[in-house]
Order: C-alpha cells, then sequence, then structure tokens
C-alpha cells in the first residue's frame, strides 16, 4: 500500500479548493439567464521567468471553437468554448455505466496573481497534444533613467 505524505495530501487540498473557488467565481459572474449548463476545464496555472502560463486540459475540443479574453485590468483570464460528441460515438448505444466526460460550452476564470503585471500585446494560445498552452508575458519593468543636464 502506498501513502502519501502529508505535503501531498495538502497539496492535493490546496488545488481542489482552488478549482472550487474558480467554479465559485465562475457561477458569481455568469449572466442571469444563460442557457444550459457550463462545464469547467481542469488547469494548471504556473509561473516561468519571462510570463505567467495557464495550461488547460482540453481534448476534444478544436481550437476554433475557443475564445480566451483578458479583462480590462488584467486580472481575470476568461477561456470558453464548447466540445462536440460525435453521434457516431453514440451507435448502438444501450446504457451508460460512467459518465466523466463533458461535453458542451465550457468556462473557466482564472485569477491573475495581482504581483504579476501582464503585458497583453503579447498573449499567446497554442493547442498541443490535448492542451491548450496560453502565455501571459510578463510586462518587463522600465528602469529608471537619468536624465544629463548642461549648462547652457
Amino acid at each position: 500500500m502506498i501513502f502519501k505524505s502529508y505535503e501531498e495530501m495538502l497539496e492535493e487540498l490546496e488545488c481542489e479548493m482552488r478549482r472550487i473557488s474558480d467554479d465559485m467565481l465562475l457561477q458569481m459572474f455568469r449572466l442571469p439567464g444563460a442557457a444550459g449548463e457550463v462545464w469547467t476545464p481542469r488547469v494548471d496555472v504556473y509561473e516561468t521567468k519571462n510570463a505567467l502560463i495557464v495550461k488547460v486540459c482540453a481534448a476534444g475540443v478544436k481550437p476554433e471553437n475557443v475564445e480566451i479574453q483578458l479583462s480590462a485590468d488584467d486580472r481575470f483570464l476568461t477561456i470558453k468554448g464548447f466540445r462536440s460528441e460525435s453521434n457516431v460515438n453514440r451507435r448502438g448505444l444501450v446504457r451508460y455505466y460512467q459518465l466523466e466526460i463533458y461535453y458542451g460550452p465550457f468556462e473557466r476564470i482564472i485569477a491573475i496573481p495581482s504581483e504579476i503585471k501582464i503585458d497583453r500585446d503579447k498573449l499567446s494560445a497554442t493547442y498541443e497534444e490535448g492542451f491548450l498552452l496560453i502565455s501571459l508575458p510578463k510586462r518587463q519593468e522600465k528602469k529608471t533613467r537619468i536624465v544629463p543636464t548642461t549648462n547652457d
């Protein structure tokens, strides 16, 4: 039997609490009267030296069915899209025994850490092996410039 360390259990708990808070954030910002159920894809958010990276589990989602928005204040990244299921997969279906793959519209709102300043003009997204990778480059801090004065 394999046991998890206390640190591993805390890390899992933290990830699940983050997912729950993201889901609650989605519910708070959802427009009233929005039709249908919306599911939330799993994400990893991590920082590199030059960017904040959001990795979205998006297997089966066509890139043209994804919309990415950064709020005007650079504090929230919203990822919306749609995953459709082919009717071919349902031919001959008698009953389901387990349903864990969501289809239909999805939405995920990611809070950007306040200490990270984003260069919104350099955002990029790629789709690789079922993952949507969104790069939010950090804004380069401008260094103080000393202007020399001269006597005329």
